[in-house]
This record gives structure tokens, C-alpha cells and sequence, in this order.
């Protein structure tokens, strides 16, 4: 049964305005993370007209501030060979535990055998197998990775992922926290967790892709390799062309005569292959097809549970208090279908406080999927009037959603990110971030936030280019702060999902995190932790279901 009682380690504090309001939209972004979409429509529509100057001067439009939006797509510069190795860095140094473990598999394993590859057959054990724990213990158990042959493992690498559980009668998590897991680089792991709640628990562990698959993710998206994403644009010319961030890389395409269609002001890259007229045409509308999936070897059995997960935990309650921050606990767990923030217990009335904390403010959003969706709801839970253009096919169009009375005055801007962009629409509909950032307007006496997250569209391409783009990004956050220091910036991390190349959006989750760390009014969401606890697309279990609180931050 589930735990009934309130976590102890509560510590009750008093927040700012300011501080209020952020919290209120990290706590409504987090909502939103659990209903992103995976496909999406693709068909070829009509060429969008040109927007107005004056609309991207007005508040009350949902051009507001895209005042670059007519130089996307224009060619930049004249046909020619281009390179873009410069462009690339070492992003390796941000995880030196695989590389090491990358080592010892190809010395061990040269003819890469499936059969020696890490297996279901891997073992969980506890630590302690005591009969019952309290409340403030930290629950040990040791993994032991193993190959088809049953054989230990002997270097590390491998991704396990493990949470600590309950279910209601109906199978919905109402209670859980996420594992941390230690690599000793020797086959073996440590998994350790918090017990902050009262309650019989469900220890599970996933293994969800072995090293030999990394191994082979990191080859798919190294430099010199196509990435299976194909973009066609449509020309002004009518032409249809081949586009991407780097053709270059690509077998065949080394030595075409390529269009520069990249941000002028970033040198943020982007090419088309030369139409056959000659002439590098402006690009009227992009579309995108996926053909990765249909190459991806059998580099695992699908993320599966190992031998010894889903052993019941019972956790009695105790009458101290701990302090939580010395038990390595992640940002938040979850209990009684409340998120709590694991230095903080206190819940607070959902709407109506929220709606004082952003009164006099405008809330700037910027990304993909998540992002558009987490504006839906914030329009829908504020009861905000949402306009802009059709969204129907190409939803990544601007947006904006305004209280429908003056005495709240709460206003909040979408806007899509810059290629790649995996779904359909003029250049218009993907505006950069740094150029958005750049034209935010920031009125005396009202509050700016900045909401952005880029990831799974770049997900398949060689992580320096992303690296690059967050470069851009930070560079122009700074420069934004040095004109309004108070304008607050958070940073939408990833999640996790339920799919094998899960390890590819962790990978960067930590370039991102990376990225934007110790920046001052720059507040970085960690949503890892919470969707270990409820990965998405488990719609039918706790993602469609749980009621959220505030996690303070």
C-alpha cells in the first residue's frame, strides 16, 4: 500500500514575488512534458504571405518581435563548395566514463558479437535485505551487468535507468523517486535512493541500452555519416532541393556547389544543394522525412527489466527529521500524485496564486512540441485568449495568448526554433532563438521571462553542432542581460522516453545542463529525474493522470 503520510522534510519559506512566478511556470511547464507529440502532419501547403512590419512592432500581435522573420530563407551567399569543420569540438570530454568504457569494448570485443553484448540476464541485489526500512534510510543495491553467455561483464558503459515506485489499485504511479546509479567501469554499478516516504515500494531496473549500442549511436551520429533526416525545400523557382545543416558530411556531397541559406546573424549553418538553374532561390517552404529508424541495427532487446527488479521495498515511517540534500536526492519525487521538491513539501492553491504571481508580465517561449504545448496550457489554465496564424499543419506558427481583462495583464509568446526543424513550413515559422532573444521588448515595470528548450529535432546530428547552437544561444543571453539584468531565463531540459535511442536525448541532457550552469537569473529545469519516476508516452500508467504541485526552486 502507498504512503499515507506527509514527507517530513519539509522546510517552510517564504518566496518573492519574482521567485513565485517562476515557480508557478516551472510547475505548469512540467505539466506539459507528458503530452508531446511524435508524429506529426507533413503535408505541402500554400506559401504564406509576408507579414506585416508594423505587426512585428505590436504587442498585441503574434509577430511581436520577429522582426527578422522575413530574411529566413533568403541565400545569404552565391553558390559555392563549402566546409564547415570548424564548426565541430570535442563534445566527448563531457562524458569520460564512456569513452573509457568504449576503450576496453573494442579491445574485448573487436568482431563486435552480438552474443558478448550486455543482457537481461544482468543482475540487481540489495545492499541491506533487511525486512524493513524507515524513512530516512538510503536504500543500496549493487548491479551486475552480463553477457549473453552469462558471464560477468568486466568494463562499465552500459544504461541503466531504475526508479523506486508504488501503484495504486489501478496501476496508476502515485508515489516514486528516481535512482542515482554509479558506474565503477568494471561491469558492476551501485544504485542508491533516498527513502523519503512511508509505504511497500517496487524497486525497478531497466536496462535500456548496453554500451555496444552507445557504441554504435555515437557512430551513427559522428561527423562523416548521412543522419538519415532528408529536408526539401521548395524554391521560389518552384525548384525542389535538398537541404540540410551540414550536406557537406554526407557520401556524394562533397563536392556540390551548395546555396548558404544560414542566419546572417549567427553564422548559424544551413545549405541547399545548387538547383539545376543555377540560381540560389529563396526557399518558400521546408519539409522534412525520417529514415533512421529502418537503419537502426538489433543493438539491444528493447529496454527490458533485469533479473531481480521489481522487488517489493516496505519503508516504515520514523519520527526524525533528515536533511535530504546530504542523501543525494534528485530535484523532486513524487508522492501521493503530488510532485514535491525534495528540499520543500509545502503545496499552494494551484490557479489563483499563480494568476497574482504573473500579473504585469510577459512570458516568452521558445523550442518545439513541448514548449508549444506548454503555452496551450498555460492559456488554457489562465483562461488567456490565444491568436495567430493557422496552426493546423504547421503548428510551430507564432502565437500569443493575453488575459482577456486588463486588471491582470498577463501576456505569453510562442515561438518555434530555427532548422533543423523536423516539421513542415515557411523559413518564417522557425525563427531562431538568439534572434528572438535578441527582440524581446522589456518594458519599464513589467517582468520578462524566458522560457526555451532545442534538442530532439537536432537529436541525430553530431552533438558539436548542437554545442554550437547552445554557444550562440548563451552568447546572446549575456549580451540580453547586459541591457536588462532582471529579465529571468530558464532552460527546459530534456526527458526521458521509451525508446532505445533514449541514450541520445541524455546525452543531451548533459550538454544542456552544461551549457547554461552557473549563470547568473539563468534557472535550469531538470525534468530527468521526474520522468524516470513517469517516463513519457506511458500515457495509460501516471502521465495522463497524476495532479501536480509546486516543486519550489
Amino acid at each position: 500500500m502507498c504512503s499515507a503520510s506527509k514527507p517530513q522534510n519539509g522546510v517552510d519559506e517564504m518566496l518573492s514575488k519574482k521567485k513565485k512566478a517562476f515557480a508557478a511556470l516551472v510547475t505548469i511547464g512540467i505539466f506539459l512534458i507528458f503530452f508531446q507529440m511524435l508524429f506529426f502532419d507533413r503535408p505541402l501547403l500554400k506559401i504564406y504571405g509576408q507579414v506585416k512590419p508594423s505587426e512585428t512592432l505590436d504587442p498585441n500581435s503574434p509577430y511581436y518581435g520577429n522582426i527578422y522573420q522575413d530574411r529566413y530563407g533568403q541565400p545569404v551567399r552565391n553558390a559555392s563548395i563549402y566546409t564547415n569543420e570548424t564548426y565541430y569540438t570535442d563534445w566527448k570530454q563531457h562524458f569520460p566514463e564512456i569513452i573509457l568504457s568504449m576503450e576496453k569494448y573494442k579491445l574485448q570485443n573487436p568482431t563486435h558479437n552480438p552474443k558478448a553484448f550486455t543482457k537481461s540476464t544482468s543482475t540487481v541485489s540489495l545492499e541491506n535485505s533487511k525486512a524493513n526500512f524507515k524513512v530516512g534510510d538510503t536504500l543500496v543495491a549493487h548491479i551486475q551487468a552480463k553477457d549473453g553467455f552469462n558471464q560477468d561483464k568486466t568494463f562499465g558503459g552500459d544504461y541503466f535507468r531504475a526508479r523506486l515506485i508504488c501503484r495504486s489499485p489501478n496501476g496508476t504511479v502515485t508515489d516514486g523517486i528516481a535512482c542515482k546509479i554509479e558506474d565503477h567501469l568494471n561491469g558492476s554499478y551501485t544504485l542508491r535512493v533516498p527513502l523519503l516516504m512511508a509505504g511497500t515500494f517496487t524497486l525497478e531496473v531497466k536496462l535500456v541500452i548496453p554500451v555496444e549500442g552507445i557504441d554504435w549511436f555515437m557512430n551513427f551520429t559522428s561527423i562523416h555519416n548521412n543522419k538519415g533526416l532528408i529536408y526539401t525545400a521548395t524554391l521560389q523557382t518552384k525548384e525542389e532541393v535538398q537541404c540540410n545543416i551540414d550536406l557537406n558530411t554526407y557520401d556524394g556531397y562533397e563536392d556540390k556547389l551548395m546555396c548558404d541559406y544560414g542566419n546572417p546573424r549567427d553564422g548559424e549553418p544551413w545549405f541547399c544543394l545548387l538547383p539545376p538553374s543555377g540560381k540560389c532561390s529563396p526557399i518558400t517552404y521546408l519539409v522534412c522525412r525520417e529514415s533512421h529508424r529502418q537503419s537502426f541495427p538489433k543493438v539491444s532487446d528493447g529496454i527490458v527489466q533485469i533479473e531481480g527488479s521489481g522487488r517489493q521495498i516496505t519503508v516504515s515511517t520514523e519520527t526524525f527529521n533528515f536533511d535530504a540534500t546530504k542523501m543525494h536526492a534528485p530535484f523532486v519525487y513524487l508522492h501521493q500524485g503530488y510532485w514535491m521538491k525534495t528540499l520543500n513539501s509545502k503545496l499552494v492553491t494551484f490557479r489563483e496564486d499563480f494568476r497574482k504571481c504573473l500579473e504585469n508580465t510577459s512570458v516568452y517561449m521558445f523550442g518545439d512540441s513541448t514548449m508549444r504545448q506548454f503555452f496551450q496550457e498555460l492559456a488554457r489554465i489562465f483562461n488567456l485568449a490565444i491568436s495567430g496564424p493557422d496552426s493546423t499543419h504547421v503548428w510551430q506558427q507564432p502565437k500569443i495568448a493575453q488575459s482577456k481583462d486588463t486588471s491582470s495583464n498577463i501576456s505569453f509568446y510562442y515561438r518555434g526554433h530555427g532548422p533543423p526543424f523536423r516539421n513542415p513550413g515557411p523559413p518564417s515559422s522557425r525563427p531562431y532563438i538568439t534572434d528572438s532573444i535578441d527582440n524581446i521588448k522589456v518594458e519599464s515595470g513589467r517582468q520578462v521571462y524566458v522560457i526555451f528548450t532545442i534538442g530532439l529535432h537536432p537529436l541525430f546530428y553530431e552533438p558539436s553542432l548542437y554545442i554550437r547552437r547552445l554557444s550562440v544561444i548563451k552568447k546572446t543571453i549575456i549580451r540580453h542581460h547586459k541591457l536588462f539584468p532582471n529579465t529571468i531565463f530558464v532552460v527546459k531540459g530534456m526527458n526521458v522516453v521509451e525508446w532505445n535511442e533514449e541514450w541520445l536525448i541524455l546525452r543531451y541532457e548533459v550538454l544542456l545542463r552544461d551549457a547554461f550552469k552557473n549563470m547568473p537569473n539563468v534557472f535550469y529545469l531538470k525534468l530527468w529525474d521526474m520522468t524516470v519516476v513517469a517516463p513519457l508516452y506511458q500515457r495509460s500508467s501516471s502521465a495522463a493522470s497524476v495532479t501536480f504541485a509546486r516543486p519550489y526552486v
